[in-house]
């Protein structure tokens, strides 16, 4: 792949014009000055980068560069189709594919937060709940994961959000302490002639987390059910099985592949929770879609699925013997 032009060269871009301020003058004024700088290598990068995991469904999209004019909170024009505005990193470094998963659309869609408003470290942080939580077989949602994080706005105004661990519980280090180039390096995708754009609602809207947006909410989830809590102790106790407490990080457990990242985790596990409670919840839990997405989901969440509907008939069925699980 060819090299990436660097930020720290480009020209200073051009002021918002009048209308242009209108929109977005609540957007931080330093987004504004990151054009993207990947017009030039966007067809070599899509030669190289997976934007799926079906290589079938490649040509499902295109990809478009951000002009010099455009920039990350930018619409598209009236009349003009929607597009999605990603970062190359998403998926060159975090393995982010399209379409997102339902985990990563539904906190999206909770907290009211785009794509591209979302820093990298939040990216970094929702990927790795996700695959944790898949390799022990809990199913990844946005109660548990917003329970754990909240969404953390800067002061300054709506720049980059990401998030930030309540209850004092820092459950993974965050991938990169000083992150800055990914900022530069973003594209837009569109759906490819005859391909309908996973990000529009049926209406031909686009859902909440396609643009930025001013309304982000600073969501906290307060209480769990007697299974979220398991799960959530269980997630939590995990550092306490290392030898040095920084080695569970976003950075190494999305770095590396899934046999590797497996056994660490695994023999995380056996050192200080072999034998708790969850354990003997978890054995009686043979249904893959346990932790399934509740009804109380905010408007622009897709409707429940097959999968969903069984998680139903699990809360219904399940979650008394759960409850005297945990009594005993």
């Amino acid at each position: 792949m060819g090299k990436k032009k660097s930020w720290q060269n480009m020209r200073v871009p051009r002021p918002l014009n009048a209308v242009e301020r209108g929109l977005y003058g609540w957007v931080e004024e330093t987004i504004f000055t990151q054009p993207s700088v990947l017009e030039d290598s966007l067809p070599e990068l899509r030669r190289h980068m997976s934007l799926t995991e079906n290589v079938a469904a490649e040509g499902d999209f295109v990809l478009e560069a951000a002009g010099p004019s455009d920039r990350l909170p930018f619409q598209a024009s009236e009349g003009d189709p929607h597009f999605l505005l990603v970062y190359q990193e998403l998926f060159t470094r975090l393995g982010v594919r399209l379409p997102f998963t339902g985990f990563q659309k539904e906190v999206m869609t909770w907290c009211q937060v785009a794509v591209s408003q979302l820093h990298l470290n939040g990216w970094g942080l929702l990927r790795t709940f996700e695959r944790v939580c898949l390799h022990f077989g809990f199913r990844p949602t946005s109660r548990l994961f917003l329970y754990i994080y909240d969404i953390l706005i800067p002061r300054s105004g709506y720049g980059f959000i990401s998030f930030w661990a309540l209850r004092g519980c820092k459950l993974f280090g965050i991938f990169e302490e000083s992150i800055q180039e990914f900022k530069w390096h973003y594209f837009k995708v569109l759906p490819a002639p005859g391909c309908r754009a996973f990000w529009l609602d049926d209406g031909g809207k686009p859902l909440p987390w396609v643009y930025y947006n001013r309304g982000v909410k600073d969501f906290v989830v307060h209480e769990l059910d007697p299974l979220e809590m398991a799960v959530f102790e269980f997630l939590v106790s995990l550092p306490a099985g290392l030898p040095k407490k920084n080695n569970l990080t976003c950075r190494w457990i999305l770095d590396n592949n899934d046999a590797v990242v497996g056994r660490f985790l695994d023999d995380l596990r056996l050192v200080e929770m072999k034998k708790t409670k969850l354990d003997r919840m978890m054995a009686m839990m043979a249904d893959p879609t346990r932790m399934a997405p509740r009804s109380d989901l905010p408007t622009g969440v897709p409707a429940a699925t097959a999968a969903a509907a069984a998680a139903d008939f699990w809360y219904v069925m399940i979650t008394p013997m759960a409850e005297m699980s945990l009594k005993s």
